[in-house]
């Protein structure tokens, strides 16, 4: 019976054991049943993070392109930041110990700011929850290279740290409106929002490649097309970094001063319309973002505003042009009737008297510039206004840029846009517009982009050119205009005198607009509610540079005005006109790795100003007169002083190959496809045919001899 009882009991105990087993068993299909159908485990996605996964390994590394001033020295590039990440799950090989946390809370503290206790309730809640790892907010993303470092090498127990694709703009606040900044800083997917990053995003943009090996739909599928990993393309801008340098530090100057609710200030090259230095204030700071607010705009492009007597010049060179401009026939100063408006003369309709009319120009006389429109007539005047490109955008290449306005129905609203009012322009409408005066009469659109380079295929894609937008003034209109302008600075009367660049004749237009409210304009004198402005040419008779800078209702000192704005333009033309191919280069030790420009496509001229600039040495081969081949191609890396061979074309010579290395000789003779017999070792010392000989009488062939020195 004791053997019967313990039977039962042991078939009792079977059946429970295989009961409980199939509920086992029954759980686990049920969980492969689920997960195969959602493909989901604990929230997360399986199938997600492996095709993910099988892409990310099928990914080539890709860059987004970097932005660099004109000859390459670096203002945008690449980087990486950090997020810190505390790990909790005791089966991994490092982690944040119950008797390390106030350890870790403490150094993390000291390393990231903030109370250690904030950081101890963000690891014992994880811990509570059973977390795999913890994150600490905004105080723990984000982290620079130098601050990861310093943390990697505290060695905190239990700490890692995820790197994300960033940008760095080394020069921190510098033509950030210009250069611009990113949205996502710490995320994977970084996108330009401002600036040449979010105007020229596209080009700017990597692409991922992608093997032909995914997932889709839970199986392999190799029959997909391979995508190709792209870097993003190179932007090289018209700024030199040393003129660049020097405007930021004068308009820090201007902004402590006189507080302006915005200022802004360019110089263009007047030869080809590049834009060589440019900033505005308010800016920010684009690596840090410091400064970029909740609202923020670029000046140059999207800021309209009544420029005031500045487009005086315009009027005058509009009157040349059409012969309705006496400077010497006389008018009476002070105010005029127009309907039932009554034009003054700033000085509260003061006025001089009878004085001519360019002592008017000196003078800056409203009344003058009414007399001027209608003698041209309402309809002549807005033709030109029309031919210098008023009221369009410009299509420098940024997004939104604004096109203007201007009221032009009653006599009165005709007669106040000759001197500035009733019109609204952007700044880079106005220097599109005055580079027709300081040239030859020929419009130049301004340029922001020297040129871009595809750098997965080492070309130039594109190649900015010195482009004509049309030509509203003959070349001799230009001349007089600028004649006629430097009566603002050397008439005795003239209001401008404090802009003369010592040494160089220099020519311009100073422009002071009332601020338009719902009341009507402010009033003349009121220098807070004003806009001050300065158009300045240098040298006068053949201008190289011109610079345009303006001053946004200033808050204080504004008995300093002109002081401060002729403390940014003097000493900063003064550096622009004393600018050679010296001062264009990228600074670097003598054993330095320097990347080589990529040229090809350029104009001969350009190219190797470029290659100078980066402290190497340039031998052309041809007389054409543009590149078709380089060596080494753009990208690479090579040593100062070292030689970048231009293949142009069109007829070749044999150089004077005396002191040239073996390599030089050699990367020669292949670009011109020439035979070289070499003996010895070392550099060039004999060469069997003369220096300038041409290749086209009948040289297939050289001997060369050197010696180690």
């Amino acid at each position: 019976m004791l053997n019967k009882r313990n039977l039962k009991r042991s078939h009792g105990a079977i059946i429970i054991i295989l009961c409980v087993l199939t509920v086992i068993v029954l759980y686990i299909s049920y969980r492969f049943f689920s997960i195969s159908v959602t493909k989901t485990v604990d929230q997360v996605n399986l199938e997600k993070r492996a095709q993910n996964l099988y892409q990310n390994q099928g990914q080539a590394s890709v860059k987004r392109g970097q932005i660099y001033d004109s000859v390459g020295n670096i203002l945008a590039e690449n980087a990486s930041v950090y997020t810190v990440i505390a790990v909790l799950q005791k089966d991994q090989p490092s982690y944040v110990k119950a008797d390390q946390i106030q350890e870790v809370s403490e150094k993390l503290a000291q390393a990231l700011g903030g109370e250690a206790k904030n950081y101890q309730k963000v690891i014992r809640n994880g811990q509570k929850q059973n977390y795999f790892q913890v994150q600490f907010g905004a105080k723990g993303a984000n982290i620079s290279q130098d601050k990861y470092k310093k943390m990697k090498a505290a060695k905190i127990p239990g700490i890692i740290y995820e790197a994300h694709p960033s940008r760095l703009y080394p020069n921190g606040q510098f033509a950030s409106d210009l250069i611009g900044t990113v949205s996502a800083q710490g995320s994977d997917n970084i996108k330009g929002i401002s600036g040449i990053e979010g105007s020229w995003d596209k080009q700017l943009q990597e692409r991922a490649g992608l093997s032909a090996l995914s997932i889709r739909n839970n199986s392999m599928n190799t029959n997909e097309k391979a995508v190709e990993a792209k870097n993003g393309s190179d932007i090289y801008t018209t700024l030199n970094i040393k003129l660049q340098s020097t405007l930021e530090d004068k308009m820090n100057v201007l902004q402590s001063d006189l507080n302006p609710k915005q200022s802004f200030a360019a110089i263009v090259d007047t030869t080809n319309g590049n834009i060589v230095a440019e900033t505005q204030r308010p800016t920010y700071n684009a690596t840090t973002n410091e400064g970029f607010g909740n609202f923020w705009s670029n000046i140059l492009t999207q800021e309209p505003y009544e420029p005031g007597s500045v487009m005086k010049g315009i009027t005058l060179a509009s009157a040349i042009d059409t012969n309705n401009w006496d400077g010497n026939a006389t008018y009476n100063s002070g105010q005029i009737q127009i309907g039932d408006k009554l034009v003054k003369d700033w000085n509260n309709g003061k006025g001089w008297g009878r004085i001519s009319f360019s002592d008017g120009i000196a003078e800056s006389s409203n009344v003058a510039m009414v007399l001027t429109e209608q003698k041209m007539g309402a309809k002549t005047w807005g033709k030109y206004i029309d031919r210098f490109k008023f009221l369009r955008p410009t299509d420098v290449g940024f997004k939104s840029e604004a096109a203007g306005s201007m009221n032009f129905r009653y006599p009165i609203e005709q007669a106040s846009t000759a001197f500035g009012q009733g019109i609204q322009v952007t700044p880079i409408q106005m220097l599109q517009a005055y580079s027709a005066i300081a040239g030859n009469g020929d419009e130049l659109k301004p340029h922001v982009i020297s040129k871009i380079v595809d750098p997965n295929t080492k070309k130039v894609i594109y190649n900015a050119k010195r482009e004509k937008v049309g030509k509203p003034i003959k070349a001799s209109t230009a001349s007089a205009t600028r004649r006629e302008l430097e009566n603002v600075i050397y008439n005795p009367k003239g209001l401008g005198s404090m802009y003369a660049i010592p040494d160089v004749r220099t020519t311009g237009k100073s422009g002071t607009a009332q601020i338009a409210t719902s009341s009507g304009y402010s009033q003349p004198g009121d220098n807070r509610n004003e806009i001050h402005s300065w158009m300045g040419m240098a040298p006068s008779d053949k201008p190289r540079y011109m610079m345009y800078i303006l001053v946004k209702e200033p808050q204080t000192h504004t008995d300093n005005l002109a002081k401060d704005m002729s403390g940014v333009f003097i000493p900063t033309m003064q550096q622009a006109l004393q600018l050679n191919s010296g001062d264009e280069k990228v600074v670097v030790s003598d054993r330095q790795q320097i990347k080589i420009p990529t040229v090809t496509n350029e104009a001969v001229n350009k190219a190797k100003v470029e290659i100078e600039a980066n402290h190497l040495q340039v031998e052309t081969i041809g007389d054409g007169k543009l590149v078709k081949r380089q060596y080494p191609e753009g990208g690479q890396s090579n040593l100062a002083n070292e030689r970048v061979f231009l293949q142009t074309g069109g007829n070749i010579k044999v150089p004077d190959m005396h002191g040239w290395s073996k390599r030089d000789v050699l990367a020669w003779s292949k670009m011109v496809d020439i035979k070289i017999h070499a003996s010895g070792e070392g550099y060039l010392t004999e060469q069997s045919v003369l220096p300038d000989t041409a290749l086209s009488d009948g040289i297939h062939e050289i001997t060369v001899k050197y010696e180690i020195p």
